[in-house]
């Protein structure tokens, strides 16, 4: 049931809305994530989004549409843009003529999205050209979990969720642990595939990953994207400083205060990556491949080469149950077997799926290393035939596999483990 409600907002309160819920004006002053807001103006709120609305002179009126389980409140203490004002004169400072590569370093939930997007308003604003590079494979805005997304950003945005990625990379992995190298290189070629556009300023968003490795994988990611600008959030800052203090092109550090609002529970984050995942497979079709016929990509590997019989034979010793399948990426095997289980079996060079752990599997279609589209496999055939559902209406030589199972209508997600064994079954080929 829908309430309505209506709040006169001073200067210095911030009003945070958590959708979903709309937003309209009645007065002068009102802003969100640094656009201005007229009066009449309604803005949307999707579900589990917070926004910020505060005002700049000394009160405005705002009228609130409240859907199920959407909150209000507000505040004074650590919230809305003001608290990134030294992020914000700090970065156009230093934004001089040519482009600039800016990253942003946190842990989950501490308002990277929220930062990335206020800073590409103001940018937006000023008439500068930005590019945003989602490299957060577990709760990314603009790709499909598991993949990283870029996009040239052509006006204000309330939400990144608001555009669609002009690029997109398959990584496979909602968390970068097994994966590091290949998130990062993934990263860099986003990069080239915008050095010729036009643009001042690139916003790479990274994930939340910063305990334990987490910062060793930050550092690397730093020395091989080399942005010219870091924005971290505090404590983060004194880590990046000690880490970078004795390197001669130290980046430019830029410590940013966590936002006080409204933190995700697991459940609302569970429920925003399904929704990525429709987002991304709404209005599918029917679709059939054949997995003899197609190359197979599994981190970061493309698969070609078909095995003879005597190949497949050789291998089949190592089993107990039928080989169907198995393809050669230079020194490395992808191995398709009969069989129940759902881990990913990697021995050595060598990577074992069983059948039934394709079943719901999220995939994307491509040719080479590049992606056009994305895809549930809703069916397997003993022939290795296999039934897809995916809205993509083109052609396609690759089929780039995962760790990422949905199921139940696209309300459920699992990811498949990964166990690592013992020597080598490709050695049985050398």
């Amino acid at each position: 049931m829908l309430e309505n409600k209506r709040y006169t907002l001073s200067k210095g309160e911030v009003l945070l809305v958590k959708g979903p819920s709309a937003i309209r004006a009645e007065g002068e002053g009102l802003s969100a994530l640094g656009i201005p807001i007229k009066p009449g103006e309604k803005v949307v709120v999707r579900k589990n989004k917070v926004l910020p609305f505060e005002v700049d002179r000394v009160e405005s009126s705002v009228q609130i549409i409240l859907g199920r389980d959407s909150e209000i409140c507000i505040n004074r203490d650590k919230v809305g843009m003001r608290i990134w004002d030294n992020v914000r004169e700090t970065v156009f400072t230093n934004l001089d003529s040519g482009k600039k590569k800016l990253m942003i370093i946190g842990e989950t939930d501490s308002g990277k999205s929220t930062l990335a997007t206020y800073l590409t308003n103001i940018a937006l604003l000023k008439d500068m050209k930005v590019c945003i590079i989602d490299g957060d494979i577990g709760q990314g805005d603009l790709a499909p979990p598991g993949c990283i997304g870029a996009s040239m950003v052509k006006s204000p945005i309330y939400d990144l969720r608001d555009i669609r990625a002009d690029f997109f990379e398959f990584v496979g992995f909602t968390s970068p642990r097994w994966v590091r190298e290949i998130v990062i290189e993934r990263i860099k070629k986003m990069i080239s595939y915008i050095e010729e556009k036009n643009w001042n300023l690139c916003i790479v968003n990274t994930d939340g990953y910063v305990s334990d490795e987490g910062m060793d994988y930050k550092f690397d990611m730093v020395e091989m994207v080399d942005p010219e600008m870091i924005v971290c959030f505090k404590d983060i800052d004194r880590i990046l400083f000690k880490g970078f203090k004795d390197s001669i092109d130290l980046p430019f550090l830029i410590p940013a205060d966590r936002p006080k609002s409204v933190t995700k529970s697991p459940s609302e984050r569970s429920e925003r990556r399904l929704s990525q995942y429709l987002r991304f497979l709404k209005g599918g079709r029917v679709l059939s491949a054949d997995l003899k016929e197609v190359r197979l990509s599994f981190m970061g590997d493309i698969y070609r080469h078909k095995l003879s019989n005597n190949e497949l034979r050789d291998i089949a010793h190592n089993f107990s149950s039928k080989i169907f399948s198995a393809k050669r990426a230079d020194d490395k095997l992808i191995v398709l077997k009969w069989g129940r289980g759902d881990s990913i079996e990697i021995f050595g060079r060598s990577v074992i799926f069983n059948l039934s752990s394709l079943k719901g599997m999220f995939v994307g279609l491509g040719a080479g290393e590049d992606i056009f589209g994305f895809a549930q496999i809703t069916r397997f055939r003993s022939d290795l035939t296999i039934t897809l559902n995916t809205p993509f209406n083109g052609n396609f030589d690759t089929l780039f596999l995962s760790t990422i199972r949905v199921i139940q209508n696209l309300r459920s997600e699992t990811i498949l483990p990964i166990v690592v064994r013992g020597r080598p079954f490709i050695d049985d080929l050398n």
